[in-house]
């Protein structure tokens, strides 16, 4: 893990009571701590958006490739690895 960084951020009086009211309603003990939070909750969803981007693209690819499978022979293939017949059982 990297080494953590000290930033100073200034707040709108209005954003810092929100920060506040926050902090009073969660479980963090300092402002800082609720910011690094919110913060990287907002990270790790745009890496998640960035690897699903990334995927479809993958897929859009193989389809303008023609690497594609008829939809039915896709879930029989998927109903046969997982052991399922066409009644569910």
């Amino acid at each position: 893990m990297s080494e953590a960084v000290k930033i100073t951020v200034t707040l709108e009086p209005d954003i810092q009571d929100f920060v506040r009211d926050q902090m009073e309603r969660g479980s963090f003990t300092s402002s800082g701590e609720y910011i690094e939070t919110v913060l990287r909750e907002r990270y790790e969803r745009e890496r998640a958006r960035e690897r699903l981007d990334a995927e479809l693209q993958k897929g859009l690819d193989d389809v303008r490739a023609g690497r594609v499978v008829p939809v039915d022979e896709a879930f029989a293939e998927v109903r046969r690895r997982l052991g399922i017949t066409k009644s569910g059982r």
